[in-house]
Formats: C-alpha cells, sequence, structure tokens
C-alpha cells in the first residue's frame, strides 16, 4: 500500500505542472485515482497422473508326464463242441405214368374242281368307213346389186372344187376269246389224328434231409489287461501377475488473476502504469490450489 499511495503522490507531482480542469473525484489535475486492484477467478484444470495397477494374464506351460495305461490284450484259445448239421441227400426214385400220345394218319382223296380255260374264235365283222371324193361344181358369181330393186344383177360363174364323204363297206377278221370251264380231278392229302395211351418210365429225383453231429473247433477270444507306460504331454496354465502403468487425469482447481484493460482516458500516465504490473504475480497474490 505504501508503494501505490508514494506512485499516486509522484504521478500527481509530474501532472500538476499542466493545465487542466480538475478531476471530479480526487480533484486534481491529472487524476491520480488509484489503478483498481486486480480479481482473481477460480480455474479447474485436468491434471494427468500415473497410477500402477496390477494385471493378471495366464500363460500355458508344456508338462509331459509318463503314466501307466491299461492296454487289453486278446488271446484266442481253441475249443471243440458238438454240433447237429443238416445234410440233404438226392434219391432218384422210379415212377410209371401214362401219356397220351397222338398218332397222326394221312390219306389221300380224290377232288373235283372246275379250271376256266380261254378259247380263242375268229369271226368276220363287217364297218363302214368313210372315203372322201373331190367334184368341181360351178357356182354363180354376184358382182353388184340394183339400186332400185336391190337385187344382184346377172354377173359372172365361177368353178369351186367340193370334197363329200361316201360310206364304204369293209370285212375285217376279229379274234374273239371266250373263258370255258372245264373239270379237271387231283390228289387231296387228308390228315387225321388220334391218341393213344401209352405207359413212361420216369426216374424222379427227391430230396431227403437228415441230421449229422459234426465236432466244430472254434477259437474263443480271450482277453487280458496289462499296464503299459505311456507319455503324456498337457498344457498347464498358471497365473502371471505384472504391473501396468495407467494414465489417469484428476480435477486441480486454481485462483488465477484477472486482467482488465485500462481505460481511453488513462492511457496519458502509461509511464507509472508499467512499474505496476512488472511486479510479479507470487508478490501480489500467491496462487491457491485446492
Amino acid at each position: 500500500m505504501r508503494i501505490r499511495a508514494s506512485l499516486a503522490v509522484a504521478a500527481g507531482l509530474l501532472m500538476a505542472v499542466e493545465t487542466a480542469s480538475a478531476c471530479s473525484t480526487c480533484h486534481r489535475n491529472p487524476c491520480v485515482a488509484v489503478a483498481p486492484q486486480p480479481a482473481y477467478q477460480c480455474v479447474t484444470e485436468m491434471v494427468p497422473y500415473t497410477v500402477y495397477k496390477k494385471q493378471w494374464r495366464t500363460e500355458y506351460e508344456t508338462v509331459s508326464k509318463t503314466v501307466m495305461t491299461r492296454v487289453p490284450v486278446t488271446n484266442y484259445v481253441e475249443r471243440q463242441r458238438v454240433v447237429c448239421k443238416t445234410v440233404c441227400d438226392t434219391v432218384d426214385v422210379p415212377r410209371q405214368r401214362v401219356v397220351c400220345k397222338p398218332i397222326h394218319e394221312t390219306d389221300y382223296v380224290t377232288q373235283n374242281f372246275t379250271v376256266c380255260k380261254p378259247v380263242q374264235t375268229t369271226q368276220q365283222v363287217t364297218q363302214y368307213c368313210m372315203q372322201p371324193s373331190t367334184q368341181l361344181v360351178t357356182v354363180p358369181v354376184a358382182q353388184k346389186k340394183c339400186l332400185f330393186h336391190h337385187k344382184p344383177a346377172c354377173g359372172e360363174c365361177k368353178t369351186v372344187v367340193q370334197t363329200t364323204f361316201t360310206p364304204v363297206p369293209v370285212v375285217k377278221d376279229v379274234v374273239v376269246t371266250q373263258m370255258v370251264q372245264e373239270t379237271q380231278t387231283r390228289q387231296v392229302p387228308v390228315t387225321r389224328t388220334r391218341y393213344v395211351q401209352e405207359v413212361v418210365n420216369e426216374v424222379q429225383k427227391v430230396t431227403q434231409r437228415r441230421q449229422v453231429q459234426e465236432v466244430v473247433t472254434e477259437r474263443v477270444p480271450v482277453v487280458t489287461w496289462t499296464c503299459e507306460p505311456r507319455t503324456v504331454t498337457k498344457q498347464v496354465p498358471h497365473k502371471v501377475c505384472e504391473q501396468v502403468a495407467v494414465t489417469c487425469y484428476k480435477k486441480v482447481k486454481r485462483v488465477v488473476p484477472v486482467t482488465y484493460a485500462a481505460p481511453v482516458e488513462y492511457a496519458a500516465p502509461q509511464a507509472v502504469a508499467p512499474s505496476i504490473q512488472a511486479a510479479p504475480t507470487s508478490q501480489i497474490a500467491p496462487s491457491k490450489q485446492i
């Protein structure tokens, strides 16, 4: 406070030489009003810090171990037993049976049949043919007609060739074919069938079954157990603890001074203001941490 009062007095002495209107507050020219005290504000900051935590992880270790294992051993033992077996025998049995045997007999019988044969005869036939004949005929020719009577006038005559056809009889020989029936004789075979009984001797096969005892040798399995060593490999899990660095953030509250801009009317005494602001912040108001 003493520093501020002395600085204010010095500023008032320096500015007293100038002629101006007095301040309404301090009644001095220029105004030597004390600068306002700096204000403080509370600011929250996120400060990082490192924390070590325990973390467990699983590791697998290969372990080989020899264990005794039971192994089955199969042995075969021969045993005999009596078995009844069915045997089939084939026997020939003679038999007689009556069979009807067909007998075919053929006889020839006389048979009459009619045959048509062609017979040719010659006949004379009279035909008329038209024979042409040529004659000369005189025909009058009219030249002009009368103008008054419209009749042909007497003119000259013209000779014209005229052809006429005259029928002339002609005799021709014509061959006529006629079918004449004729009766002929032929031998026709006639077959007759008759059945005669006959005794036939046959041999028939008959199957007979019988039971026969038979000795059968069988191999019976006998299982015995033995112990044999065997190596077993396993993956054994075990947990391992390790320290892991984890970055965390905590809230820290700090008190920071607020800087205000100087007014326009106090822009003249700039030589004194830097001396006030040049003081370190730690001397004016130390920062507080909460």
